[in-house]
């Protein structure tokens, strides 16, 4: 797994900042926004595409029908760019208030 995410988001990161060069203008002149941009590339490149699981019990999810043994798919890239969570999702920023809050390795229990 670290093999990937690492891979995946040292070139996400690398084209993020070359498509956002003003966003590179404020890490060369504030390199303390270093930790917290490594948090916005994870976001913003989220390295692992999805997790899928079976329903185990029929359900409703959002007013959608579950059935048990149902194929569930949650996409991270979704959560990550969740305009109702993240003030301006699409955009990349190196000093993005709390840009630490992705889905990116998981959540809760099934935080990785």
């Amino acid at each position: 797994g670290g093999n990937d995410t690492t891979r995946n988001s040292i070139t996400g990161g690398v084209l993020a900042l070359n498509q956002n060069p003003a966003e590179y203008d404020k890490l060369r002149q504030d390199t303390t926004l270093i930790p917290n941009m490594v948090s916005e590339i994870i976001r913003w490149q989220t390295p692992i595409l999805g997790m899928r699981r079976r329903a185990m019990q029929d359900t409703e999810l959002f007013g959608k029908q579950v059935r048990k043994h149902d194929k569930v798919m949650m996409w991270y890239v979704s959560g990550n760019r969740d305009d109702e969570v993240i003030a301006d999702p699409m955009r990349f920023k190196v000093d993005r208030e709390n840009a630490r809050h992705h889905l990116s390795f998981g959540f809760g229990i099934h935080r990785c």
